[in-house]
């Protein structure tokens, strides 16, 4: 008797749509320190930190940053422009939904400026090497407060996909954002502790 109610809920529940496919899921979850798969780039997120540096106005003050510290593989033939990598940050939010970057929407107003370097020997570059893993500090700093305590304390980023286009005519090559449908096509998310040492 329970096996023939059991079969007849089952056969109900097929009947009403319970049973069908489940809705394809999103981009995958990636965790920090695991590599994600960008296509032209392959990015580790290594750590994320909240501190002071100098100021730069040669006054000896400091101003509170938050670093996303990157090593990233370039996989084109030449050198890419670190921006690139930047902007396949498609959006970067705060735990309570503060907006903190967002590529996507040039009207979107972050309370956040950022910049992306090659540290390196000797003077940062703004390029990544070709076929070679380098190091990128992404650098975020907070707009009209120096206070570490207004930083974030987990991030949610969202990466999106970038490729070494080639385009059929031409056979020239170029970097760009792969879209679908208008949208940038997203290939992981990540949710990032921050860690604060001020």
């Amino acid at each position: 008797m329970t096996v023939l109610v059991a079969a007849a809920g089952i056969g109900a529940t097929a009947a009403f749509g319970g049973l069908a496919k489940a809705p394809p899921s999103g981009p995958p979850q990636a965790r920090m320190g695991e590599e994600v798969d960008q296509d032209l780039f392959h990015t580790k997120i290594v750590d994320a930190v909240v501190h002071t540096v100098p100021s730069g106005t040669g006054s000896g003050s400091e101003r509170t940053v938050l670093d996303l510290d990157l090593r990233v593989f370039n996989q084109a033939q030449v050198s890419v422009r670190a921006d690139y990598l930047a902007q396949s940050f498609l959006t970067v939010v705060s735990r309570d939904g503060e907006l903190v970057l967002d590529t996507t929407n040039p009207r979107a107003q972050p309370n956040f400026m950022y910049d992306a370097i090659v540290p390196g020997a000797g003077v940062p570059s703004r390029l990544l090497p070709p076929k070679r893993t380098s190091t990128v500090l992404m650098r975020f700093r907070r707009l009209g407060a120096d206070d570490a305590d207004k930083y974030p304390s987990l991030l949610d980023i969202t990466l999106g996909k970038y490729e070494n286009h080639e385009d059929a005519l031409t056979g020239r090559r170029f970097v760009q954002l792969v879209t679908d449908d208008g949208k940038p096509e997203v290939v992981a998310r990540l949710a990032v502790p921050v860690r604060k040492d001020v």
